[in-house]
């Protein structure tokens, strides 16, 4: 996986932003200039919907060479208060950003910029125009919950699975940088840039959290016709359930529920042992830490596969964590609480529960995951054996594999899948970067791990908020909880706020309230301190 010479130097945006694992959001003293022939939003051509104030313009450009207009754009919605309006007569308005007005202790130049990333699957997103807005009048009320509050609300269009890695993150990020370069015009301050998703959104939002003004993403956004000059980085991320860092995620899947699939054919049943074992290589060499800067590693074990160590301990203490939490968030009495417990050990008793308390341990992981996380009926959960993805595939309809772990296994095993898996990973793109780098390039742990060649080339939001559905099937709870710990680990992130939340699947996971509600609260307390 590790292409050296396929890193660009860093140059330009050297001189733009400082670069690694710290702040991307300070202003500079001498403002970026913009480079392109993109033009900013009309100021004439502003519509308004009283009903919840807000002035909006769809179908805005945000790169000179789209490849599909469908969806690359933008809109942009802005709260009333921020704009003084002068009515043209003919349905639109012109508006001019107030220096004065304030909303929720927000003025039109400290205002946050919400960002949603709604790609499930790591899917595309069409862009929304006037006649998409006007015939789902609901999307005005759920963005108005953001407005309400004092936040600009900017939703792009993005390209997906179907193009290829990293299209789709080329895209947000071509869209970053028109509303850095737009700023005077739209209301709110560009370098408070919040970007939040679930799944595949999720996803997306934690690599452009963690990818900011990366040099790898130049030749694609070159190719759009992107805006040169300004950065891509964000301020914040906010990522539910994120299916990410791919180059792991099938080891990580075994590792932990493979233990839960029903015996299959030797092959099968060796790839999986496989898989567990690679990663716990992975692990200890990866450099994960605990709060205290202690290697967190994996160690054999007489059950299991690598199943005890410190980062084996930390798992289990998060699995634990989210329990506990459940406990007391719940209106149990002692008595209630022990019942609910006695049901989870119906089958087996694998959480032992004190009442005086009211805290619970369990077993161990391979337990819990047998009764609350078992694993899908795929012999291999990502990227599977004969089914190939659209998602590295190079954007002509050609799919491919994209596991490096896997496919190393399947060398060894003298597998008749081997030479498909070989010759997918070396095949290259347009720009001339192979899977693998691709792959690089949707890993949020690529640029946030010193053991990854990624480490120090871009600029990574100050700000992270991570939930998951501790039940969910779609991936790892490892895949959320090395995020977390990785970003732990970077001196300049600000704040990580991760919780799994017990007895929750695939969703917008919260211990409690609404995902909305709590994501603004969360915003809220990052930019007013």
């Amino acid at each position: 996986m590790k292409r050296i010479t396929e890193l660009v130097l860093i140059v330009v945006m050297v001189m733009l932003v400082s670069v690694g694992c710290g702040d991307t959001t300070e202003k500079s003293k001498t403002k970026p200039q913009a480079v392109t022939n993109l033009s900013k939003p009309d100021s004439t051509k502003w519509h308004y919907v009283e009903k919840y104030d807000i002035y909006y313009q769809t179908g805005i450009d945000y790169c000179e060479k789209p490849a599909d207009e469908q969806y690359e754009q933008l809109a942009v919605f802005v709260p009333g208060a921020y704009l003084d309006a002068s009515d043209n007569g003919d349905g639109t308005y012109t508006c001019k950003v107030s220096e004065s007005a304030e909303l929720n202790g927000y003025s039109a130049a400290t205002a946050p910029i919400m960002m949603p990333i709604e790609t499930p699957g790591y899917a595309a997103a069409k862009a929304l125009n006037d006649e998409i807005l006007m015939t789902h009048q609901g999307m005005l009320e759920q963005l108005s919950y953001y407005t309400s509050q004092g936040f600009v609300f900017v939703l792009s269009g993005c390209r997906g699975t179907n193009e290829g890695a990293p299209t789709g993150v080329t895209d947000l990020k071509a869209a970053i940088r028109y509303i850095r370069y737009a700023d005077d015009v739209i209301a709110g301050d560009a370098e408070s840039i919040f970007v939040y998703g679930m799944s595949g959104g999720g996803a997306q939002a934690a690599i452009l959290g963690a990818s900011g003004d990366s040099e790898l993403y130049t030749p694609y956004l070159e190719a759009i016709g992107a805006v040169q000059g300004v950065s891509d980085a964000v301020a914040g991320v906010m990522a539910w359930c994120p299916v990410t860092n791919l180059d792991t995620a099938n080891a990580e899947y075994e590792w932990m529920m493979g233990c839960t699939r029903p015996k299959r054919t030797d092959e099968l049943n060796a790839i999986s042992d496989k898989l567990a074992h690679a990663y716990a290589d992975y692990v200890n060499s990866a450099g994960f830490t605990d709060e205290n800067g202690k290697p967190l590693t994996l160690t054999e074990s007489k059950e299991g596969i690598f199943q005890a160590g410190s980062y084996y301990d930390h798992v289990k203490g998060v699995i634990e964590t989210s329990l506990n939490h459940y406990l007391s968030d719940r209106d149990f009495t002692a008595d209630s609480a022990q019942e609910y417990i006695d049901g989870l050990n119906t089958d087996k008793k694998w959480i032992s529960y004190d009442k005086r308390t009211n805290t619970a341990s369990i077993t161990s992981i391979a337990d819990f995951a047998k009764h609350c996380k078992t694993a899908s009926d795929m012999p291999v959960a990502f990227d599977g054996l004969q089914g190939k993805h659209t998602l590295f595939g190079s954007g002509d309809g050609e799919r491919s594999h994209f596991d490096r772990i896997l496919a190393d296994i399947l060398t060894e095993l003298n597998s008749e899948y081997a030479a498909d898996f070989a010759a997918d990973l070396v095949k290259a793109n347009f720009v001339g970067h192979t899977v693998e780098t691709r792959v690089n390039l949707y890993s949020p742990l690529f640029y946030l791990m010193k053991s990854r060649e990624g480490y120090g080339t871009s600029n990574i939001a100050k700000y992270w908020r991570i939930r998951s559905g501790i039940e969910q099937k779609t991936n790892s709870l490892t895949t959320e909880i090395n995020l977390a710990l990785a970003l732990k680990s970077c001196d300049k992130v600000d704040n990580v706020d991760f919780e799994t939340v017990w007895a929750q699947d695939h969703t917008e996971a919260e211990r409690s309230g609404n995902s909305t509600e709590n994501y603004i609260a969360w915003v809220n307390t990052c930019t007013k301190g």
